[in-house]
């Protein structure tokens, strides 16, 4: 009996009869298209030789369960009687000029042992300094691989009178470079299936076929009906020391919100902090690019809050219990209330981050914080408070942090909003700031209070005091410059802090 010669994927042509292909089935996917009267499914593969090249193959709608039951992903077959077309030139998924397609007729040899071996799969990663070549390209889409550093929940959005579900997954390349992916409809909703805080780290994933698209100036990347997602899949690629634990991502509302704040708000730096009045710019948002010096470990890290109310709960000395006074029968949840000091070139400042925007901004336990935050450069979201009770009296209330990728800054100056500075340390503000006589009473108090006061805090009389709407904010304790330090220092030592 005559052998039929296998023919390597690369010398596939269009419209050239091909005996025999000898591959791996290494992705499947059905292609819905919805039309007038019903909806066409077809069936959607790549397929893999030994040499490493890549072909797509399709079954059309008439044929679309016979061959789906013929062939399984990651299985390796001899194929006869498909035919070959050319490919369409738009939104291709492997760079092959030939399309493969399946009919009723074809005849799949499933191989249980193949030699030499196949790859179990074939992705085109594209670098993530070269994504800007495939803006807006629809010819040919992207494949990606990282590891996975945040995950957005399942959300759902319209579009076009129609409801899908989205999310977002921040992923990082071994050169620390992180890139946002959109998942939409099936994909999203597979992906967010996953346990992914199980997963051992790093979790390293591929998506494939994805659309290179631009959003607030920066390059995103949106799923198709086409990708697909692998988890740890065979890539030879070192990021094994990547252990950050994967972060829960915001809703788009409020990321989209964050995105317009770092465009527009106030930059400054911490010494143009300390000389602003806190009544004048008390509806300002500021933004100050620091990095934490130190954590003041003389004060616990958390206390017990009642979930309902966010105040602090107290023992009820007949029961030895924590009760609220408002909600009884609640179960103490654990507030963040941690003690730290900022610091940029230009002064320090001492920070009390208190609630959930404690566990956004951290991301982890707080035994773990310690490590992962010293030294690290981030942008500052700053408001002043409002200035209701002594808790307050001279605080700047941070309500949120940003990774730090902007450039570095000029020399900073303070200036009117109406004129446009692009720097992370020039201050833009509505109207200069006023230094009447009785503002600097004020600020000459409280830097005497700041420094002359015992170390013990009133915890429970300053934290049932505040407005339960602002544990959404992270009060900040202002100090004034470091000449103030300078003429007192003669006169007090500051405790020492390990």
């Amino acid at each position: 009996m005559e052998t039929i010669e296998v023919n390597p994927i690369a010398k596939l042509r269009p419209y050239i009869k091909a005996e025999k292909i000898k591959i791996r089935v290494c992705r499947i996917w059905k292609y819905s298209i919805s039309a007038t009267v019903r909806k066409y499914v077809t069936l959607q593969c790549i397929l893999v030789d030994e040499t490493n090249n890549a072909v797509e193959a399709s079954a059309s709608d008439i044929d679309y369960e016979l061959v789906a039951s013929k062939i399984d992903v990651g299985s390796c077959y001899e194929i006869m009687n498909f035919r070959t077309i050319k490919i369409i030139e738009q939104y291709k998924v492997v760079p092959h000029k030939t399309q493969v397609i399946f009919t009723g007729t074809t005849v799949f040899k499933k191989l249980s042992t193949v030699f030499p071996p196949i790859p179990r799969h074939r992705f085109f990663i594209l670098d993530f300094n070269m994504l800007y070549s495939r803006l807006n390209r629809d010819d040919i889409l992207t494949d990606v691989i990282g590891h996975i550093t945040a995950v957005q929940q399942l959300e759902s959005k319209q579009i076009n009178q129609r409801i899908v579900q989205k999310c977002d997954i921040h992923i990082e390349n071994i050169r620390k470079k992180e890139l946002s992916v959109t998942l939409w409809a099936d994909i999203a909703e597979a992906f967010c299936s996953l346990s992914i805080q199980k997963l051992s780290l790093p979790i390293i994933v591929v998506f494939t076929s994805l659309k290179v698209k631009i959003y607030l100036e920066n390059i995103v990347l949106n799923s198709t009906s086409s990708s697909l997602f692998f988890i740890d899949p065979d890539c030879n690629i070192p990021f094994s020391t990547c252990k950050v634990p994967v972060k829960i991502l915001p809703p788009s509302s409020r990321q989209a919100n964050e995105a317009e704040i770092l465009r527009t708000a106030s930059r400054v730096t911490i010494d143009e902090l300390a000389i602003l009045d806190p009544d004048l710019y008390k509806n300002d948002t500021f933004l100050c690019k620091a990095s934490i010096k130190r954590f003041d470990t003389r004060y616990d890290l958390w206390y017990n809050a009642c979930p309902s109310y966010v105040k602090q709960m107290h023992k009820d000395p007949s029961t030895g219990q924590l009760i609220c006074e408002k909600h009884p029968n609640q179960i103490p949840t654990p507030w963040y209330k941690v003690n730290l000091i900022l610091e940029d070139s230009t002064n320090e400042i001492s920070a009390l981050i208190i609630g959930k925007a404690g566990e956004k901004l951290f991301g982890m336990p707080c035994k773990d914080l310690f490590l992962r935050l010293i030294g690290q450069k981030k942008i500052f979201h700053l408001r002043f408070g409002n200035r209701k009770n002594s808790f307050n009296s001279s605080d700047v209330l941070v309500y949120n942090v940003s990774d730090d990728t902007a450039i570095e800054p000029i020399t900073p100056q303070i200036l009117p909003r109406a004129v446009t500075v692009s720097s992370t340390t020039v201050l833009s503000l509505t109207s200069p700031p006023k230094t009447s006589r009785e503002s600097h009473k004020r600020k000459r108090k409280s830097v005497r209070k700041a420094l002359f006061t015992g170390s013990e805090q009133s915890e429970a009389g300053e934290i049932s005091e505040v407005d339960p709407k602002e544990f959404d904010e992270i009060p900040i304790k202002l100090l004034e410059k470091k000449n103030h330090f300078q003429l007192l220092q003669k006169q007090i030592v500051p405790p020492k802090i390990n």
